[in-house]
């Protein structure tokens, strides 16, 4: 089972329009060219357009179409749900998908609006512990925002990430896959694999004032083969 987690794609409504001197369309494109042809799930981590323009989610929607069996969308702080709902489909809080005999996918809106952190309200963390309760295969766990981030600024992470981490550990969740920080990293604690994908937009380091830079690394997106045991093989791909 291969899955390819895009994120960050932070597209404008005009596609010839630039964001700190990256092209975010362009830079989508060469990523999804460097990925294989067709994986069996795609998973779009959020922060989908810059400034919640139709046109951004038109053009995503149609960028990424036909490059997986099953396709789905997450929102992120930018992301403007009115816009994304109308384009995208329904922005449910909790969706679990099985994808295959042996896993499930779990997809969280971790999306506060009006906020750059991300928040799981309790109603669904409710849900998530009762329907993680009852599943049998090992699960992948996505969302926009890193419940264990790599930046101490609260902006980076969730606002309160203790109770979603709780149901986490609790649980079937073997890996969760998130995005926000535009810095790919893969730490594993208590036995649970958490994997923050690059951004197709671009890299950032943090630390410092301000608390982020562009590392001026190639746009990227994360690709994990998922195997029946639990575990899974993680690669970087880069833009050519």
């Amino acid at each position: 089972m291969l899955v390819a987690q895009l994120s960050d794609t932070h597209l404008l409504a005009d596609a010839e329009a630039s964001l700190f001197g990256h092209n975010t369309t362009r830079n989508l494109v060469a990523v999804l060219d460097a990925l294989p042809p067709r994986v069996d799930v795609m998973v779009v981590t959020g922060d989908i357009a810059e400034d919640g323009a139709p046109d951004a989610y038109r053009r995503a929607k149609s960028l990424t179409a036909g490059r997986a069996q099953h396709r789905y969308f997450l929102a992120g702080n930018h992301d403007d749900p009115d816009a994304m709902r109308a384009v995208l489909g329904p922005t449910e809080p909790l969706r679990m998908v099985p994808i295959g005999e042996h896993w499930t996918l779990a997809l969280v809106n971790s999306q506060w609006v009006g906020h750059e952190p991300g928040r799981v309200g309790d109603e669904t963390l409710a849900q998530l512990r009762d329907v993680l309760g009852r599943v049998q295969a090992h699960v992948i766990l996505c969302l926009h925002h890193p419940p264990a981030s790599p930046c101490p600024n609260l902006a980076c992470g969730m606002a309160e990430p203790g109770p979603l981490e709780e149901v986490i550990d609790s649980g079937p969740v073997r890996l969760v896959l998130s995005g926000h920080v535009h810095q790919q990293f893969d730490v594993t604690r208590r036995g649970v694999r958490f994997l923050g994908a690059p951004s197709t937009f671009r890299q950032l380091r943090h630390g410092g004032d301000p608390h982020y830079t562009d590392t001026r690394e190639p746009p990227a997106a994360q690709l994990v083969e998922l195997l029946d045991d639990g575990e899974a093989v993680r690669h970087i791909v880069r833009a050519r």
